[in-house]
């Protein structure tokens, strides 16, 4: 029994080191698309996904719709509260380096991004852009990669379009995932997210 475990994980650590080709263009304005195929293999194996114009995505909504939901009280008890857990200083810095390692790992040959986003309070989206602002800026500096990013301080929104080809290993993500969500500052955040200030 143990043996076949043993041989079932390092089959699947193997799989999961092959490396995976990802060509992608996904749109979330006004009506979400995606258009994604992928090559794994070496190109043995290869299918696509799409999802057409009109499904249900994070463009959907109208503006009104958005800024209404918005303006209704926050329900964060009992779920992971983001914008508080960005307060913790070592939380921040652990999930820059995720972004980091991420980048890195993604082995890009071409991407273009525009995002707009916001989540409905100035000082929640503020933090928020404190964060995102020198992730673009290290964004900007890689080869072949064109991104922007617009905060959104009134609304709650989330708009992007983003389209480019990647070679990633699976298993390095998982990797990278794994060390993430059991570092101790996620641990720390996740049980105990900052409190706004009264």
């Amino acid at each position: 029994m143990t043996a076949t475990l043993l041989v079932t994980a390092c089959l699947l650590a193997l799989l999961l080191a092959v490396p995976l080709q990802v060509v992608f263009r996904v749109e979330g304005i006004e009506a979400f698309s995606a258009r994604i195929t992928l090559r794994w293999l070496f190109g043995l194996v290869r299918f696509r996904i799409r999802l057409p114009h009109g499904a249900s995505g994070p463009g959907t909504e109208s503006r009104a719709a958005r800024t209404g939901a918005a303006a209704k009280p926050r329900e964060r008890g009992g779920r992971f509260d983001l914008p508080a857990a960005l307060r913790q200083a070592a939380f921040r810095k652990r999930v820059f380096r995720l972004a980091r390692d991420l980048l890195a790992a993604a082995h890009l040959h071409r991407l273009q991004l525009r995002m707009r986003l916001g989540l409905g309070d100035p000082a929640d989206t503020g933090r928020l852009w404190a964060f995102l602002g020198p992730l673009q800026l290290m964004a900007r500096r890689m080869r072949r990669a064109d991104v922007q990013v617009e905060p959104d301080f009134i609304d709650a929104v989330f708009e992007f379009r983003a389209q480019g080809r990647l070679l990633l290993i699976p298993l390095q993500f998982v990797a990278l995932i794994v060390g993430f969500a059991l570092s101790p500052a996620s641990i720390r955040a996740w049980r105990h997210p900052a409190r706004r200030h009264a």
